[in-house]
């Protein structure tokens, strides 16, 4: 009776550090996502806008000047250039703090323009299957798969030393299931801290949609991430 009431004792404390360390490493998730938001805005938004404020000055001074305006047109061709530019990176800022492409046009056509944003990086050769996807999706499941698809991608792109990774979807009695596997060198369980934050990222989504994800990795072997949603 002693051994059954300590082993019982010792579950419920193990599950309880594994939860706070659940929570630390999703924390730490979420102040790396802030820190990112505000280099990028700093780093990159901002030096533009004062790069765009600085252009605009110059033609100020070349019209109040009377200058000839071929120069004057030149400048205006950089800043709309500029500008164009500054509302692409503006835009993928905004997507990664919420996908609203998701909401616009569905699942799909959103895994779809992901892929091609990976594709286009050059790093990794991304390929996807939607062919046996599910329709009719709830918003909260198919932001929740968008957002795994987008972390683990990042993951790859990041970890896996991979030449290729594939992103599938398939209908299951009541649940979507995605899987994002790549040939990259993959990790054992004693690495998978290095992995923790963007992992513990992706099983944060999904237990907020009422699924779960699992990982399947070896080292030389690539990675496997399996994410069962409510469909």
């Amino acid at each position: 009776m002693f051994a059954v009431v300590a082993a019982s004792l010792l579950a419920m404390r193990q599950g309880t550090r594994l939860r706070r360390e659940q929570a630390r490493l999703v924390a730490r998730a979420h102040e790396e996502e802030r820190a990112w938001v505000a280099s990028e805005l700093h780093d990159d938004v901002l030096q533009r806008v004062a790069l765009v404020r600085a252009e605009v000055e110059q033609v100020t001074v070349r019209l109040g000047t009377g200058a000839v305006a071929e120069p004057v047109d030149t400048h205006l061709r950089g800043i709309n250039a500029e500008l164009v530019d500054l509302a692409v990176t503006v835009r993928r800022i905004a997507a990664r703090l919420h996908p609203t492409v998701v909401d616009q046009v569905g699942l799909v056509p959103a895994l779809e323009s992901l892929v091609q944003e990976f594709d286009r990086a050059g790093e990794v050769e991304v390929s996807l299957d939607a062919s046996r996807a599910p329709s009719g999706l709830p918003h909260e499941t198919a932001r929740a798969a968008y957002r795994i698809a987008q972390e683990a991608l990042r993951n790859v792109a990041r970890h896996a030393q991979a030449r290729t990774a594939f992103v599938s979807l398939e209908a299951a009695p009541g649940a979507l299931i995605l899987r994002i596997r790549d040939d990259g060198r993959g990790f054992d369980a004693a690495e998978q801290s290095r992995h923790g934050i963007g992992l513990a990222s992706m099983r944060e989504r999904a237990l907020i949609a009422g699924g779960e994800v699992k990982v399947t990795a070896l080292p030389g072997q690539g990675t496997t991430i399996t994410a069962h949603l409510p469909a």
